[in-house]
């Protein structure tokens, strides 16, 4: 039994569609990691690739200080 041109081209063509879908999704999600989520401490501390915890209060008292310095001028 043979498989009909037209459901093959049919098949091809979802499935096809579906990959580049998948790309673009991931090659989106890296761009906007890259260029702005990797900014935030809390969004790498979800993932994994966060500071350790001394350094995280460190620069959490610090920028403590800063605000309150930008508070003052």
């Amino acid at each position: 039994m043979e498989i009909p041109t037209e459901i093959f081209l049919a098949a091809f063509s979802v499935i096809f569609s579906l990959l580049i879908v998948f790309l673009l999704v991931v090659m989106g999600w890296y761009l906007v990691w890259t260029f702005f989520l990797s900014r935030f401490r809390f969004v790498r501390e979800l993932t994994g690739k966060g500071m350790s915890e001394s350094s995280s209060v460190n620069d959490l008292k610090n920028g403590r200080s800063r605000i309150k310095k930008l508070r003052r001028d």
